[in-house]
């Protein structure tokens, strides 16, 4: 299976060739330059699924390599790692649409993470676009999740077919399920669409919840206005007021000239606030104020700007336990969620999982492919498991699936491992059970979490480790301890 390919560029030696090689053994694919130049001929000569930079590296010392690569690589997700940082650069890179920001020395821990994140949203706004616009394909920019670039994260007007047919349907149809709580969904966003109330969507990751969030935009009367994405967890806590509300010439040290704030852009639109649940306390504060009152105050300025601003927000937190536990304000949580919208994970959604394999055969396949069915046997396959990844894998499953066929119908055979085989858990009765030892069942149940966990994490052990609670050598006892190899759960999302 082809690994991820990513990009590094950094004029550093050691910082070079110790992250590339951390990188390798989670079992991406590395190549190595030392100044912008050579990352600009390498990225045109070859393709990459992600870019990691360096901020201050020559050819870059104004940022040209990071404006090239926006304009020419849009559709790559790039990463800045800085040991230079500066509030114009970092704002400057945050509305360029730079997925991640991070400071040198940075933790590969932290690093891994924001590159899992990278690709994951670069997969996510693919599924997005396949999943709502299949009816138009091509409506949306297939450039990756770019949050802050007003070109690339805001929903073109001039785009909205869909702006006009709440009436008949077409929109909500365009959503592709039947199942009882997906209809009831449908049924609901039809008719809140219309109104200004804010809306709380939650659910696990790759549910679709941007999907809905667009699909309300389209069906309101905003729809003609901004549909603009806020990536909650790429605003550093420093850099909230500035990125959101904007700042004036000479605020701060550094700001050369007016920055119009993302929430001036969305007036008379639609906010979606992605990740609602990573907002630190004091940003919670802020976006309270700000939804209270309609209004805000640019950084440096005095006088308040009111706008007309819808929000829609998502997080895969357990939102509820948060603001039990004081991690979530109460009061903003009541403010956001006067609808609350819960997706259903795909495991619940019955013959829904049948629909949208088969409508995903139909957009994936290429046009000299063979590959028309799946085998009756590859469809059980797909219902006995969990799905972890939700839409979002299925979507990777298929695609993996038509380029290994080797036949014109998909058989078990063509899916990867943890799809073949039935899970630990369904391996014993309740029956079987009660005829085994404690020690037994224990260790059923611990090979399960970690299939499940390593599943959910594409194989990555630092990762599945870290939601563990477990050191990553730690991890790596366990999986000897219970003869499971992580690298066969890579083949499930990567590709």
């Amino acid at each position: 299976m082809t690994p991820k390919r990513i990009l590094i560029a950094d004029d550093e030696p050691l910082y070079r060739e110790t992250t590339a090689e951390f990188l390798r053994e989670e079992g991406y694919e590395c190549v190595c330059v030392e100044d912008a130049e050579d990352a600009s001929t390498v990225a045109a000569e070859h393709s990459f699924d992600l870019i990691l930079t360096d901020l201050n590296m020559p050819g870059n010392l104004k940022l040209e390599w990071l404006h090239e690569g926006r304009t020419r690589h849009s559709q790559i997700p790039m990463i800045v790692v800085t040991g230079v940082p500066s509030i114009p650069s970092a704002i400057e890179s945050i509305r360029l649409g730079i997925t991640d920001y991070l400071l040198k020395p940075v933790k590969f821990e932290e690093l891994l993470a924001a590159v899992e994140k990278a690709l994951s949203s670069a997969a996510r706004q693919t599924w997005a676009t396949a999943s709502v616009e299949s009816t138009n394909p091509g409506r949306y920019p297939s450039t990756g999740e770019t949050t802050f670039n007003d070109n690339l994260a805001n929903e073109s007007p001039a785009n909205n077919s869909l702006a006009n047919n709440s009436l008949d349907g077409e929109a909500t149809s365009s959503v592709i399920g039947s199942c009882e709580s997906m209809a009831e969904i449908k049924r609901i966003v039809q008719k809140i669409a219309s109104s200004n109330t804010n809306v709380l969507i939650t659910g696990e990751s790759g549910t679709g919840k941007e999907v809905i969030a667009r699909l309300i935009h389209r069906l309101s009367d905003r729809a003609n206005h901004t549909f603009q994405v806020i990536d909650c967890t790429a605003i550093p806590e420093s850099l909230f007021e500035s990125v959101l509300f904007g700042h004036v010439q000479g605020a701060f040290t550094g700001a050369v000239r007016d920055q119009t704030g993302l929430l001036r852009a969305s007036d008379g639109g639609t906010a979606f606030l992605d990740e609602l649940g990573e907002l630190p306390a004091a940003s919670q504060a802020k976006l309270l104020r700000l939804i209270q009152e309609q209004t805000f105050t640019p950084v440096g300025e005095t006088e308040s700007i009111r706008v007309d601003t819808r929000f829609v927000c998502a997080t895969n937190r357990d939102i509820h336990a948060e603001v039990e536990s004081g991690q979530f304000r109460r009061d903003l949580y009541y403010r956001l969620a006067v609808i609350h919208l819960e997706l259903p994970p795909l495991r619940e959604r019955g013959d829904d999982i049948t629909l949208l394999a088969n409508h995903f055969l139909k957009l994936l396949r290429p046009k000299d492919s063979n590959v028309k069915s799946f085998a009756e046997s590859t469809v059980q396959c797909f219902h006995h498991y969990r799905w972890p990844g939700n839409i979002r894998e299925l979507r990777n499953v298929v695609e993996r699936s038509i380029a290994l066929a080797q036949s014109n119908v998909i058989e078990p055979h063509d899916l990867p491992r943890p799809l073949r085989e039935p899970s630990v858990s369904e391996s014993l009765s309740v029956a079987e059970l009660a005829e085994v030892s404690r020690d037994e069942a224990l260790d059923t149940a611990d090979r399960t979490y970690l299939k499940t966990l390593l599943s959910k994490h594409r194989g990555v052990i630092a990762s599945a480790a870290r939601q563990a609670g477990l050191s990553r050598q730690g991890m790596n006892k366990l999986l000897k301890r219970h003869g499971i190899d992580a690298n066969e759960f890579r083949q499930t999302t990567d590709f």
